[in-house]
C-alpha cells in the first residue's frame, strides 16, 4: 500500500466532560494524555497526539476544550452578520478575528480553530445524556466550519445509554453517519468501524485509516503474544521451582513451614511480575499489579494465590482433589498453606508436588520425606495461576485507557482439555529445576527457551479464540 499523501488532521471536539480527552486517550493507548475527570472544563488548551502505524505518523488527532456556552456564541455569531449571502465558515472566521474570541468564548475559539483546519472533525457526545437544545447548537456550531462531522457516542455500554435516541436526533440534523465507541469499555470491532466512517467521510485518507486499522489488528495479535509468552514463563518458572526445606529439621513442622512460607512468598512475588508483563503487553505499564489484586472485587484474581478460597473460587478443589487420588489432594494441601504439617503430611505434600503421582516417583518422595527434601507447587496450582492469566488478559482486551477504577476481572472456565495440554507440556520443566526464574534470572538455556515457546503457543491460540467470541 502506497504512503499517504499528508497526514489526517482530527480535531476532537464536544462539550464539557463528554468524553474527548478519553478518547484520545484509547485510541492512542496512552492512560497518562491529558487529564480526565468528572470536573468540568478539565481541557483548558489543545493537546494533540500523532498515531503511527509501521513506525510511521500518519493521523494527529487534537484534544480541544469543552463548548460550554454554545447557545450564547451561536446568538453572539448570528449578530456578526452583515449580509444575507454570509456563509458559515465566513461567519466563523469574522468570530475568530474579534476580541471576544480572546474574552469570555475563549475555549470555544480555540475548538473551532482545530474545526476549521482539520480534515474531519470528531463530535463526541455522552450517551447517557438526554438530548438537549445545547447539543443541536454545538452542531451547528461544527457545521458552519465547513468540515465533515462525525458524531461519536461515548459511554455506550452503560446501562443508562440512550444510543437509539441518539440515533434518532442525529438522523433528524441529516447527520446519518454516526460511531459508538466507548472509551472505557473497549471494543476492537467499535474501533474499526470508526475508522471506517471516518474514512467515508474524509475519503482523500483512506489509506492512512486504513493503515490505522491494521496496526490495531497487528497491535492486538503482539499484545497477545506478549502476554501468553508472560504466562508461559511463569508456569515453567513455577513448575521448575524447588524450594528446600532446612536440612537441621528436614522432618519436623517448623522446618516445613518455613520453607512452604518462603514457597508462597516467592510464587505471589513471581506472579506480580508477571501481571505486570502482562499489564505491560496492553499498554498499562502504570497499573499496579498489588492494586489489581487487591481492589479487584470478581473473580480469582482478587483472592489470594495461596488461599482456599482461591481454590474454590477457580473451581479446582474438586478437580485436584479427583485427580491423582491422595498426591492430588496433599497438592492442595501444599497448595492453600498455612496449615501444621508433620513428617506424614510432609511426604503427602511432596507428592502432590511432584511430576504426578506414579508409584515410582512416589516411592522416591517417600525416601527424600525421610532426610533432607524439597518443597515444589503442584499442579492444582499451576491450574490456578493459568487460570488468573487468562481472567487477566480477558479483562484488558476490553479495557479502554481512559478506565479510571481498578481492572473488573470476570472468571472464565478453562476448558480441560486446553489445560490438560499445558500441564503435559510443563511436565519437563518439573525435572529440570536449574530453568525456573524465580527470585533470579532463569537460565538461558535453549531447551527452556523451546519448552516456554510451546507452552506460549498453545495460551496464545486458546486466547485468541476467547477474543474472536467476544470472551
Amino acid at each position: 500500500m502506497s504512503e499517504p499523501a499528508s497526514i489526517l488532521m482530527v480535531a476532537v471536539v464536544g462539550h464539557t466532560n463528554a468524553g474527548k480527552t478519553s478518547l484520545m486517550r484509547t485510541l492512542s493507548r496512552d492512560a497518562g494524555f491529558g487529564a480526565v475527570s468528572p470536573s468540568p472544563a478539565t481541557t483548558t488548551d489543545v493537546e494533540s497526539v500523532k498515531l503511527l502505524a509501521s513506525g510511521r505518523a500518519v493521523a494527529e488527532f487534537r484534544d480541544t476544550p469543552g463548548l460550554e456556552d454554545p447557545i450564547g456564541l451561536l446568538e453572539f455569531i448570528d449578530g456578526l452578520r452583515t449580509d444575507r449571502r454570509d456563509d458559515g465558515p465566513s461567519l466563523i472566521e469574522r468570530f475568530l478575528g474579534r476580541s471576544e474570541a480572546e474574552g469570555p468564548f475563549t475555549g470555544e475559539a480555540k475548538a473551532l480553530r482545530q474545526a476549521r483546519i482539520a480534515d474531519i472533525v470528531l463530535y463526541v457526545l455522552d450517551a447517557r445524556d438526554p438530548v438537549l437544545p445545547r447539543h443541536t447548537d454545538e452542531l451547528e456550531l461544527l457545521a458552519r466550519c465547513g468540515r465533515p462531522v462525525l458524531p461519536v457516542m461515548n459511554f455506550v455500554v452503560d446501562e443508562g445509554s440512550r444510543t437509539e435516541e441518539w440515533r434518532d436526533a442525529l438522523a433528524r440534523l441529516g447527520l446519518h453517519a454516526t460511531a459508538t465507541f466507548d472509551t472505557v469499555v473497549y471494543d476492537a470491532t467499535d474501533e474499526q468501524r470508526l475508522f471506517e466512517a471516518m474514512a467515508v467521510l474524509a475519503s482523500d485518507h483512506r489509506e492512512a485509516l486504513d493503515l490505522l486499522t491494521e496496526d490495531r489488528r497487528r497491535m492486538r495479535e503482539r499484545s497477545i503474544t506478549r502476554a501468553s509468552r508472560a504466562i508461559a514463563d511463569l508456569l515453567v518458572d513455577t513448575a521448575s521451582y524447588v524450594q528446600p526445606v532446612a536440612p537441621s529439621g528436614a522432618g519436623s513442622s517448623e522446618a516445613v513451614e518455613d520453607a512452604e512460607t518462603r514457597l508462597q512468598e516467592a510464587l505471589r512475588t513471581h506472579e506480580a511480575l508477571a501481571h505486570r508483563a502482562i499489564l505491560a503487553a496492553f499498554g498499562f505499564e502504570d497499573e499496579d499489579p498489588e492494586k489489581v489484586m487487591l481492589e479487584c472485587t470478581e473473580g480469582r484474581l482478587g483472592i489470594d494465590l495461596f488461599s482456599r478460597e482461591a481454590l474454590r473460587e477457580a473451581g479446582l478443589g474438586a478437580m485436584a482433589g479427583a485427580a491423582g487420588g491422595a498426591a492430588g489432594g496433599a497438592a492442595i494441601d501444599l497448595a492453600v498453606g498455612g496449615l501444621s504439617l508433620g513428617a506424614a503430611a510432609l511426604i503427602g505434600a511432596v507428592l502432590g508436588g511432584t511430576l504426578g503421582s506414579s508409584a515410582t516417583q512416589g516411592r522416591r518422595w517417600i525416601r527424600r520425606a525421610q532426610g533432607a527434601n524439597d518443597l515444589r507447587a503442584g499442579d492444582v496450582v499451576l491450574r490456578l495461576m493459568l487460570a488468573r492469566g487468562v481472567d487477566l488478559i480477558g479483562a484488558l482486551t476490553s479495557r479502554g485507557h481512559a478506565h479510571l477504577e481498578s481492572v473488573r476481572i470476570r472468571g472464565r472456565d478453562l476448558d480441560p482439555g486446553f489445560v490438560k495440554e499445558v500441564l503435559a507440556e510443563l511436565g519437563r520443566a518439573r525435572s529440570n529445576p536449574s530453568w525456573s526464574g524465580v527470585g533470579r534470572s532463569p537460565t538461558n538455556h535453549a531447551a527452556r527457551g523451546r519448552q516456554v515457546q510451546r507452552v506460549a503457543r498453545r495460551i496464545r491460540v486458546h486466547l485468541e479464540a476467547l477474543v474472536d467470541e467476544g470472551g
